[in-house]
């Protein structure tokens, strides 16, 4: 069965793009068969990662979901081969009716009907958009109560105390999971890292790339193998390969 991997969340400026263009390049290196997709319609950052070669996918029509783009995009999904991974990146501002829309016409159980895992990914920060990321994810977790959701925390903005968040646990309980980011000094690693994300520049390109010193991708290594090693240890590959029941 194909694991999909659709990345949510309706506060824009939040690392969004930025998740989706980590778990495609952790699949990469993991040697899994990998299909992008882009459905943000403002900003289709991750087909900007030329690297990753994802295929911009249109969805909205105005502020609306179209049914039949949409249902053009789950063709695509339900024809991946078994054990085949895709990440499917979307806009904030789509992040409402793509949600409803989704809901309303089951597409998680038809996915898993088709023989396909549907995972759905969001981010929450702390600092000014902590409010608003958390409401992200309670709206998410009311919207599909069966389907697994991993919650990235991203501390870049503001540090946040996920753990011991009663949505955190109830998320848990429903067979969802946590990956805490790294925290990095702005100075050092956090400046290499913007300047990759700027430069639209996976990994791998950046540590070969004459934009960055020697140092700066000593850092960049460091700070891949740790988010690789996080990413390793939340059983991300290994539960997409167990039906979900």
């Amino acid at each position: 069965m194909a694991s999909i991997h659709m990345i949510l969340q309706g506060k824009g400026g939040v690392g969004k793009s930025f998740t989706a263009s980590l778990l495609s390049q952790y699949l990469v290196d993991r040697d899994q068969l990998l299909a992008c997709l882009d459905a943000d319609p403002v900003n289709a950052t991750l087909t900007a990662y030329e690297a990753l070669k994802a295929t911009k996918i249109e969805i909205m029509e105005g502020d609306s979901i179209n049914s039949r783009l949409f249902d053009t995009m789950i063709e695509k999904l339900i024809q991946l081969p078994d054990e085949a991974f895709a990440v499917v990146d979307s806009g904030a501002s789509t992040f409402v009716p793509l949600a409803a829309y989704m809901s309303e016409n089951n597409v998680a159980n038809f996915l898993q009907a088709s023989g396909h895992n549907l995972t759905l990914h969001t981010l929450i920060t702390g600092g000014q958009a902590e409010g608003d990321t958390i409401q992200g994810l309670a709206s998410l977790m009311e919207g599909f109560p069966d389907t697994p959701i991993t919650v990235w925390v991203n501390p870049f903005f503001g540090q946040i105390d996920f753990k011991d968040h009663k949505l955190e646990k109830a998320n848990r309980d429903h067979g969802g999971t946590t990956i805490v980011l790294p925290t990095y000094k702005k100075e050092t690693f956090g400046y290499d890292l913007e300047l990759m994300l700027k430069s639209r520049l996976t990994f791998a390109q950046a540590i070969n790339s004459g934009k960055f010193n020697v140092m700066a991708k000593q850092r960049l290594k460091i700070a891949r193998d740790e988010i690789w090693n996080i990413l390793d240890e939340s059983g991300l590959i290994i539960e997409a390969r167990e039906p979900q029941e």
